[in-house]
Protein backbone atom coordinates (compact mmCIF):
# COMPACT_ATOMS: atom_id res chain seq x y z
CA UNK A 1 0.00 0.00 0.00
CA UNK A 2 1.53 3.37 -1.23
CA UNK A 3 2.16 6.71 1.22
CA UNK A 4 -0.47 8.13 -1.27
CA UNK A 5 -3.33 5.41 0.02
CA UNK A 6 -2.33 5.80 3.73
CA UNK A 7 -2.66 9.52 4.09
CA UNK A 8 -6.03 9.22 2.41
CA UNK A 9 -7.84 11.15 5.36
CA UNK A 10 -11.62 10.42 6.19
CA UNK A 11 -13.47 12.49 4.17
CA UNK A 12 -17.28 13.43 4.70
CA UNK A 13 -19.81 11.86 2.15
CA UNK A 14 -19.10 13.81 -1.23
CA UNK A 15 -21.91 16.08 -2.80
CA UNK A 16 -22.45 13.97 -5.58
CA UNK A 17 -25.62 15.72 -6.76
CA UNK A 18 -23.36 18.90 -7.75
CA UNK A 19 -21.08 16.76 -10.00
CA UNK A 20 -21.91 16.02 -13.45
CA UNK A 21 -21.01 12.51 -14.18
CA UNK A 22 -18.18 11.71 -16.75
CA UNK A 23 -16.92 9.00 -19.25
CA UNK A 24 -17.12 5.60 -17.84
CA UNK A 25 -13.86 3.77 -16.67
CA UNK A 26 -13.67 -0.08 -16.49
CA UNK A 27 -13.10 -0.99 -12.55
CA UNK A 28 -12.40 -4.54 -10.51
CA UNK A 29 -13.75 -5.03 -7.08
CA UNK A 30 -12.65 -7.63 -4.71
CA UNK A 31 -15.60 -9.54 -3.55
CA UNK A 32 -14.13 -12.18 -1.82
CA UNK A 33 -10.74 -12.81 -0.63
CA UNK A 34 -7.90 -10.24 0.63
CA UNK A 35 -8.58 -6.94 0.62
CA UNK A 36 -12.24 -7.32 0.46
CA UNK A 37 -13.34 -3.86 -0.91
CA UNK A 38 -10.26 -2.88 -3.00
CA UNK A 39 -10.90 -1.39 -6.12
CA UNK A 40 -8.55 -0.82 -9.29
CA UNK A 41 -8.91 0.89 -12.03
CA UNK A 42 -8.39 -0.19 -15.58
CA UNK A 43 -6.57 1.75 -17.55
CA UNK A 44 -5.92 1.12 -21.29
CA UNK A 45 -3.10 -1.51 -22.08
CA UNK A 46 -2.23 -5.01 -20.89
CA UNK A 47 -2.64 -5.61 -17.05
CA UNK A 48 -1.09 -9.08 -15.81
CA UNK A 49 -3.27 -11.08 -12.85
CA UNK A 50 -1.10 -13.54 -11.08
CA UNK A 51 0.92 -14.19 -7.93
CA UNK A 52 3.76 -12.84 -9.12
CA UNK A 53 5.16 -9.63 -7.28
CA UNK A 54 5.61 -8.19 -10.53
CA UNK A 55 2.12 -8.37 -11.86
CA UNK A 56 -0.15 -5.61 -12.31
CA UNK A 57 -2.70 -7.08 -10.31
CA UNK A 58 -1.05 -9.14 -7.58
CA UNK A 59 -2.96 -11.34 -5.61
CA UNK A 60 -2.10 -13.48 -2.86
CA UNK A 61 -3.23 -16.61 -3.21
CA UNK A 62 -1.97 -20.26 -3.39
CA UNK A 63 -4.49 -21.01 -5.66
CA UNK A 64 -3.12 -18.38 -8.13
CA UNK A 65 -0.80 -18.83 -10.66
CA UNK A 66 2.38 -16.67 -11.04
CA UNK A 67 0.95 -15.33 -14.16
CA UNK A 68 -2.50 -16.14 -14.12
CA UNK A 69 -5.12 -13.99 -16.80
CA UNK A 70 -4.62 -11.10 -19.07
CA UNK A 71 -6.99 -7.94 -18.90
CA UNK A 72 -6.51 -5.97 -22.33
CA UNK A 73 -8.54 -2.70 -22.29
CA UNK A 74 -8.89 -0.83 -25.10
CA UNK A 75 -8.84 2.79 -26.19
CA UNK A 76 -12.61 2.85 -26.37
CA UNK A 77 -12.82 1.48 -23.46
CA UNK A 78 -13.70 -2.34 -24.54
CA UNK A 79 -12.63 -5.40 -21.67
CA UNK A 80 -10.82 -8.89 -22.92
CA UNK A 81 -9.94 -11.28 -20.43
CA UNK A 82 -7.64 -14.01 -21.28
CA UNK A 83 -6.48 -16.93 -19.42
CA UNK A 84 -2.63 -17.50 -19.66
CA UNK A 85 -2.56 -21.26 -19.24
CA UNK A 86 -3.07 -21.19 -15.31
CA UNK A 87 -3.53 -24.39 -13.24
CA UNK A 88 -6.77 -23.76 -12.08
CA UNK A 89 -8.23 -21.87 -15.19
CA UNK A 90 -9.69 -18.37 -15.12
CA UNK A 91 -13.67 -18.40 -14.65
CA UNK A 92 -16.30 -16.04 -15.71
CA UNK A 93 -19.46 -16.11 -13.86
CA UNK A 94 -18.57 -19.49 -13.33
CA UNK A 95 -17.66 -21.07 -16.55
CA UNK A 96 -13.99 -21.84 -17.89
CA UNK A 97 -13.20 -19.25 -19.93
CA UNK A 98 -9.86 -19.07 -22.89
CA UNK A 99 -10.63 -15.62 -24.12
CA UNK A 100 -14.15 -13.44 -23.42
CA UNK A 101 -15.02 -10.09 -24.32
CA UNK A 102 -16.82 -8.72 -20.96
CA UNK A 103 -19.61 -5.95 -20.94
CA UNK A 104 -19.89 -4.73 -16.86
CA UNK A 105 -21.15 -6.73 -14.20
CA UNK A 106 -19.29 -10.38 -14.90
CA UNK A 107 -17.79 -11.51 -11.79
CA UNK A 108 -14.48 -13.00 -12.48
CA UNK A 109 -12.43 -15.93 -10.35
CA UNK A 110 -9.28 -16.68 -10.66
CA UNK A 111 -7.39 -19.34 -8.36
CA UNK A 112 -10.13 -21.16 -6.01
CA UNK A 113 -10.92 -18.30 -3.51
CA UNK A 114 -10.30 -14.44 -5.39
CA UNK A 115 -13.56 -13.24 -7.43
CA UNK A 116 -13.34 -9.57 -8.35
CA UNK A 117 -16.62 -7.72 -10.13
CA UNK A 118 -15.96 -5.85 -13.06
CA UNK A 119 -17.76 -2.47 -13.29
CA UNK A 120 -18.03 0.40 -15.42
CA UNK A 121 -18.20 3.40 -13.61
CA UNK A 122 -18.96 7.10 -14.40
CA UNK A 123 -16.76 10.13 -11.88
CA UNK A 124 -20.05 10.24 -9.22
CA UNK A 125 -19.95 6.23 -9.09
CA UNK A 126 -15.97 5.90 -8.38
CA UNK A 127 -16.08 9.39 -5.89
CA UNK A 128 -19.01 7.14 -3.95
CA UNK A 129 -16.56 3.84 -3.74
CA UNK A 130 -13.80 5.22 -2.71
CA UNK A 131 -15.05 6.94 0.07
CA UNK A 132 -17.14 3.75 1.54
CA UNK A 133 -13.28 1.96 1.11
CA UNK A 134 -11.79 4.82 2.83
CA UNK A 135 -14.25 4.94 5.78
CA UNK A 136 -13.95 1.00 6.01
CA UNK A 137 -9.92 0.87 6.20
CA UNK A 138 -9.02 4.21 8.11
CA UNK A 139 -9.04 5.63 11.42
CA UNK A 140 -11.65 8.64 11.83
CA UNK A 141 -10.02 10.30 14.30
CA UNK A 142 -6.48 10.27 13.00
CA UNK A 143 -7.10 9.24 9.14
CA UNK A 144 -4.17 6.62 9.20
CA UNK A 145 -5.25 2.88 8.39
CA UNK A 146 -7.23 1.31 11.21
CA UNK A 147 -6.73 -1.95 13.19
CA UNK A 148 -9.31 -3.87 10.94
CA UNK A 149 -7.50 -2.95 8.04
CA UNK A 150 -3.86 -4.51 9.73
CA UNK A 151 -5.90 -7.41 10.51
CA UNK A 152 -6.92 -8.11 6.83
CA UNK A 153 -3.31 -6.96 5.37
CA UNK A 154 -0.90 -8.61 8.60
CA UNK A 155 -1.82 -12.43 6.86
CA UNK A 156 -1.54 -11.46 3.09
CA UNK A 157 2.28 -9.44 4.31
CA UNK A 158 3.18 -12.87 5.92
CA UNK A 159 2.76 -15.16 3.32
CA UNK A 160 3.90 -12.93 0.55
CA UNK A 161 7.15 -12.53 2.82
CA UNK A 162 7.31 -16.35 4.15
CA UNK A 163 6.70 -17.35 0.12
CA UNK A 164 10.15 -15.39 -0.89
CA UNK A 165 11.60 -15.85 2.22
CA UNK A 166 12.14 -11.50 2.59
CA UNK A 167 12.19 -10.15 5.87
CA UNK A 168 9.17 -8.36 7.29
CA UNK A 169 8.95 -6.20 10.70
CA UNK A 170 6.72 -4.48 12.86
CA UNK A 171 6.88 -1.36 15.37
CA UNK A 172 4.62 -1.79 18.10
CA UNK A 173 3.96 1.92 20.01
CA UNK A 174 2.38 3.06 22.78
CA UNK A 175 2.44 7.10 24.05
CA UNK A 176 4.02 6.97 27.70
CA UNK A 177 1.32 7.94 30.12
CA UNK A 178 -0.97 9.31 27.89
CA UNK A 179 -4.07 9.29 30.52
CA UNK A 180 -2.58 12.10 32.18
CA UNK A 181 -2.86 13.89 28.87
CA UNK A 182 -6.47 13.60 29.13
CA UNK A 183 -6.94 14.06 32.84
CA UNK A 184 -5.12 17.84 32.64
CA UNK A 185 -6.06 18.44 29.26
CA UNK A 186 -8.81 17.01 28.64
CA UNK A 187 -10.84 14.52 25.64
CA UNK A 188 -10.26 16.86 22.98
CA UNK A 189 -7.02 18.23 23.74
CA UNK A 190 -5.96 14.52 24.09
CA UNK A 191 -7.59 13.83 21.06
CA UNK A 192 -5.36 16.31 18.75
CA UNK A 193 -1.83 14.61 20.32
CA UNK A 194 -3.08 11.97 19.24
CA UNK A 195 -3.61 13.12 15.54
CA UNK A 196 -0.35 15.04 15.98
CA UNK A 197 1.59 12.08 17.11
CA UNK A 198 -0.04 9.66 13.88
CA UNK A 199 1.41 12.36 11.43
CA UNK A 200 4.52 12.57 13.06
CA UNK A 201 4.99 9.24 12.86
CA UNK A 202 3.83 8.15 9.91
CA UNK A 203 6.24 11.46 8.22
CA UNK A 204 8.80 9.58 10.37
CA UNK A 205 8.19 6.23 8.33
CA UNK A 206 8.78 5.36 4.73
CA UNK A 207 6.79 5.08 1.68
CA UNK A 208 5.88 1.89 1.24
CA UNK A 209 5.15 1.42 4.91
CA UNK A 210 1.68 0.74 6.20
CA UNK A 211 1.10 2.94 9.62
CA UNK A 212 -1.97 1.69 11.61
CA UNK A 213 -3.86 2.91 14.75
CA UNK A 214 -4.02 -0.20 16.68
CA UNK A 215 -6.54 1.03 19.07
CA UNK A 216 -6.99 3.64 22.33
CA UNK A 217 -3.02 4.88 22.11
CA UNK A 218 -1.51 2.65 20.21
CA UNK A 219 -0.54 2.80 16.64
CA UNK A 220 1.80 -0.57 14.57
CA UNK A 221 3.71 0.12 11.43
CA UNK A 222 4.34 -2.73 9.58
CA UNK A 223 7.24 -2.87 7.30
CA UNK A 224 7.63 -4.73 3.90
CA UNK A 225 11.07 -6.15 2.92
CA UNK A 226 12.74 -4.55 6.25
CA UNK A 227 14.91 -6.36 8.54
CA UNK A 228 14.62 -5.36 12.57
CA UNK A 229 17.81 -3.29 12.35
CA UNK A 230 16.45 -1.14 9.39
CA UNK A 231 13.17 -1.08 11.45
CA UNK A 232 14.68 -0.16 14.77
CA UNK A 233 16.56 3.07 13.00
CA UNK A 234 12.53 3.63 11.75
CA UNK A 235 11.62 3.38 14.86
CA UNK A 236 14.21 5.53 16.64
CA UNK A 237 13.55 8.19 14.19
CA UNK A 238 10.23 8.18 15.45
CA UNK A 239 10.57 8.04 18.57
CA UNK A 240 12.57 11.68 18.48
CA UNK A 241 10.36 12.92 16.21
CA UNK A 242 7.62 12.92 18.91
CA UNK A 243 10.05 14.08 22.08
CA UNK A 244 11.37 16.95 20.26
CA UNK A 245 8.08 18.48 19.62
CA UNK A 246 5.81 20.60 21.66
CA UNK A 247 2.40 19.98 20.68
CA UNK A 248 0.40 23.53 21.24
CA UNK A 249 -3.24 24.44 21.73
CA UNK A 250 -5.90 27.51 21.93
CA UNK A 251 -9.01 26.44 22.89
CA UNK A 252 -10.28 30.21 23.51
CA UNK A 253 -10.46 29.66 27.17
CA UNK A 254 -7.39 27.73 27.52
CA UNK A 255 -3.88 27.62 25.88
CA UNK A 256 -0.61 25.70 26.90
CA UNK A 257 1.80 23.14 25.91
CA UNK A 258 1.98 19.50 26.11
CA UNK A 259 5.09 17.24 25.65
CA UNK A 260 5.02 13.38 25.36
CA UNK A 261 6.74 10.81 24.60
CA UNK A 262 6.33 6.89 22.91
CA UNK A 263 7.58 3.98 23.55
CA UNK A 264 8.30 0.82 20.99
CA UNK A 265 8.77 -2.41 20.23
CA UNK A 266 10.42 -3.68 17.29
CA UNK A 267 10.27 -7.26 15.56
CA UNK A 268 10.90 -9.42 12.88
CA UNK A 269 9.44 -12.18 11.57
CA UNK A 270 10.66 -15.36 12.59
CA UNK A 271 12.67 -17.69 10.40
CA UNK A 272 9.99 -20.79 11.30
CA UNK A 273 7.19 -19.01 12.36
CA UNK A 274 3.82 -20.10 11.34
CA UNK A 275 1.63 -17.34 11.21
CA UNK A 276 1.69 -13.92 11.60
CA UNK A 277 0.29 -13.29 15.16
CA UNK A 278 4.27 -14.18 16.32
CA UNK A 279 4.86 -10.71 14.81
CA UNK A 280 2.85 -8.82 16.57
CA UNK A 281 3.25 -10.57 19.58
CA UNK A 282 7.08 -10.04 19.98
CA UNK A 283 7.01 -6.50 18.96
CA UNK A 284 4.26 -6.09 21.92
CA UNK A 285 6.65 -7.84 24.19
CA UNK A 286 9.79 -5.35 23.29
CA UNK A 287 7.26 -2.78 23.72
CA UNK A 288 5.74 -4.06 27.22
CA UNK A 289 10.37 -4.33 27.79
CA UNK A 290 10.91 -0.59 26.88
CA UNK A 291 8.31 0.63 29.16
CA UNK A 292 9.90 -1.30 32.39
CA UNK A 293 12.80 0.32 31.35
CA UNK A 294 11.91 3.73 31.55
CA UNK A 295 9.72 4.68 29.07
CA UNK A 296 10.28 7.16 25.86
CA UNK A 297 12.97 4.05 24.23
CA UNK A 298 13.21 1.58 21.56
CA UNK A 299 13.46 -2.05 22.73
CA UNK A 300 14.69 -4.07 19.64
CA UNK A 301 16.50 -7.91 18.97
CA UNK A 302 19.93 -7.41 21.21
CA UNK A 303 22.58 -5.19 18.83
CA UNK A 304 20.24 -2.58 17.42
CA UNK A 305 19.73 0.03 20.16
CA UNK A 306 20.52 2.59 18.03
CA UNK A 307 21.03 6.30 18.95
CA UNK A 308 18.70 9.51 17.48
CA UNK A 309 20.93 10.81 15.66
CA UNK A 310 21.50 7.78 13.13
Amino acid sequence: MSRSDAETAIRPVPNLLEQAPGPNNAYLTVLQGTSVGRTYRLGPGRLIVGRAADCDVVIDDDGVSRRHGLLVVTMDGEVTVEDLGSTNGTLVDGQHCDVLTLHGGERLQFGSETIFKLEFRDQIEEQFATYLYESATQDHLTGVFNKQFLRNQLPVEFAWHTRHQHPLSLIFIDIDHFKQVNDEFGHLIGDAVLRDIATRCRDAARTEDVFVRYGGEEFVCLLRQTDVEKATVVAERMRCAVEEHVFEFDTGAKSGQVRVTISAGVAEIRENATDSHTLLTDADLRLYQAKRKGRNCVESAPGCRISCGN
